[in-house]
């Protein structure tokens, strides 16, 4: 039986790893220059570019732009049921989480988020963007709306240096109990590429849902994009029915 050839983009990728690990390069670490790998190793430089982009993609490298091509620390595993803030998600992974708020404003509610928000055509609501910083790295962009009227002063609170949910829970009363989110594959546009300092079109992963208190009242829709060669996402099954 004749072997199939090993495509020249996978044989690239084998080479990356085997360098990494031969070399002991450790999280933050930079690897050579797109030049000096292709001539260590004889290859093309898109078939080289190609490589790293699916290591990029994989989680095992991160590119910073201008200054090359760099081992990636491991995943942070976020869960969806879990309600915990992204700070406390990161640091529990020993992962050093900041936010930097983009927009604090007012705005009215249009058609499509008064639906998912219950609430009249025109409603008030507060609109938080946030980018969120993990070890020095832009890995999310947050949008959230929330009532203005329900939460009056909301705005006199910095984002970029306390918890969101601790304020709603601490001064409002409000705590996430259920919701639902929908989760999809997308492309960065040029704004958001250039928050989280990638090439427009790079591909991330796309959240959209709403939050509700103890009540089942809706006080909360989000939308985020998240660089998913830093953040994964996951799930934790659980079984209450006794197996026979």
């Amino acid at each position: 039986m004749k072997l199939e050839r090993q495509k020249p983009r996978d044989e690239a990728i084998e080479k990356i790893e085997s360098y990494i690990i031969k070399n002991r390069l450790q999280a933050h670490d930079k690897l050579p220059s797109e030049r000096t790998m292709c001539n260590m190793w004889n290859l093309n430089r898109s078939t080289l570019r190609s490589a790293i982009k699916q290591l990029i993609l994989q989680g095992k490298i991160y590119n910073k732009n201008g200054s090359g091509t760099f081992v990636a620390q491991e995943k942070v595993v976020r869960n969806l049921q879990d309600v915990r803030g992204m700070h406390r998600t990161a640091a529990d992974a020993g992962r050093e989480m900041v936010s930097k708020m983009l927009d604090f404003s007012l705005c009215e509610t249009s058609k499509s988020i008064g639906r998912k928000m219950e609430l009249p055509l025109g409603h008030k609501l507060w609109r938080l963007e946030r980018v969120w910083i993990m070890d020095g790295i832009p890995v999310m962009i947050s949008v959230i709306h929330l009532d203005a009227e329900r939460f009056p002063e909301l705005d006199t609170y910095d984002f970029g240096k306390v918890s969101l949910y601790d304020v709603l829970r601490e001064y409002y009363g409000v705590e996430i109990r259920t919701g639902y989110e929908k989760i999809s594959i997308s492309s960065c546009d040029e704004r958001e590429a250039g928050y989280l300092q990638v090439e427009e079109g790079t591909p991330i992963l796309y959240q959209s849902g709403v939050s509700r208190d103890d009540a089942d009242k809706v006080f909360e829709c989000f939308q985020e994009v998240t660089r998913a060669e830093y953040i994964c996402l996951g799930s934790e099954l659980t079984n209450t029915v006794p197996v026979k």
